[in-house]
């Protein structure tokens, strides 16, 4: 039964391989598709703090802002690849996010959410009111910029095609990750806090030491999608990085497609971006704001009628339908044995 659990998404990710090699995927088409993997990254990253521990942070996008702008002045000013700088500069947002939680841990529920959403806001207007932070030029509200090239030891190539793979291996990862703690002890008590935090804490769980691990993963694995977008578009703008759409965007792709589950992240992100793009491209420029309205309503929607989200909402249904079967089969049989005695 385990293994057939397997067969699906391992027949996507090999259709995913293929999907450049097989088709004739033009620039903006391939930049489309990298972007739906990025998000769907973005997503699930998020879920690991928001989903399983049940904290929903606002402010996601400090942790992809900073690991975009370390990302790229390591590269710049440190000669580092980014290979290693992405690297680096995850850990790193990952201290810097166990810095902020330790405080911001010891508020509840809303409130914790409206302190992410505060330090959001700081950070927009540092990163845009100062052109040298610390003595590094990081471009204030012009942003932060290099030239693109052709040095794939730098992950800067000529074409989109590797960006694209470099992405969906970052997914993988990211998706095999969330399984490990899902599975794993760590993850049975980040759901003990999500359920019932008083609860968890009288049984023993260290619940500000969960907490601070949560943090530390969800931020370490934002922090490389936004060192990757960083290298990928060769420029960082801290209204888009530091900005509500981004960190809003994220949270909304995971709720609608499921928070606390493995899949939900993947499949809201690729439902939401999609709705997003179409909107981009085919309303009216004086609708401007309507891709970000139509979330907001697909939000209220799910959180009235689908609460838990599409995957949970769906595998419930398949319950019911199995269900439903099964007492179907049961009535038959009964019936037919009644004939028989008789």
């Amino acid at each position: 039964m385990k293994q057939k659990k397997w067969i699906l998404p391992v027949i996507v990710l090999l259709a995913a391989i293929l999907l450049p090699v097989v088709f004739h995927i033009g620039l903006s088409n391939m930049s489309i598709l990298i972007s739906v993997l990025l998000y769907m990254y973005w997503a699930s990253s998020w879920n690991i703090m928001g989903g399983y521990t049940g904290l929903f942070s606002l402010g996601n996008g400090i942790y992809i802002g900073l690991g975009a702008y370390l990302t790229g002045c390591l590269f710049v000013y440190a000669n580092l690849t980014p290979y290693a700088g992405m690297l680096v500069a995850a850990l790193l947002t990952g201290v810097f996010s166990i810095i902020i939680g330790y405080p911001t841990f010891r508020l509840q529920s809303i409130f914790y959410s409206l302190a992410t959403f505060a330090l959001l806001g700081m950070m927009k207007i540092i990163f845009t009111n100062f052109q040298t932070i610390f003595g590094v030029n990081v471009g204030g509200s012009n942003g932060f910029k290099f030239s693109p090239g052709n040095d794939p030891l730098n992950m800067q190539f000529s074409s989109k095609m590797p960006y694209y793979y470099i992405v969906l291996g970052m997914l993988v990862a990211v998706l095999l990750v969330s399984h490990w703690i899902t599975r794993s002890k760590r993850g049975f008590y980040f759901r003990a806090i999500s359920a019932n935090e008083g609860a968890a804490a009288s049984l023993g769980v260290s619940v500000l030491s969960l907490k601070m691990q949560a943090q530390f993963i969800s931020a370490f694995f934002s922090a490389m999608g936004g060192g990757f977008y960083c290298m990928f578009i060769s420029y960082v703008d801290p209204s888009k990085m530091f900005g509500v759409e981004l960190s809003i965007n994220v949270m909304i792709m995971c709720v609608v497609g499921g928070a606390n589950t493995l899949w939900g992240p993947v499949i809201g992100a690729g439902l939401i971006y999609t709705i997003n793009r179409i909107v981009t491209m085919y309303a009216p420029s004086s609708l401007n704001g309507l891709a970000t309205l139509i979330s907001g309503l697909i939000l209220m929607i799910c959180v009235f009628f689908l609460p838990g989200g599409l995957i949970p909402f769906l595998a419930d249904e398949r319950e019911k339908r199995a269900m439903s079967r099964r007492k179907a089969t049961l009535q038959k049989q009964s019936g037919g044995g009644g004939g028989i005695h008789e």
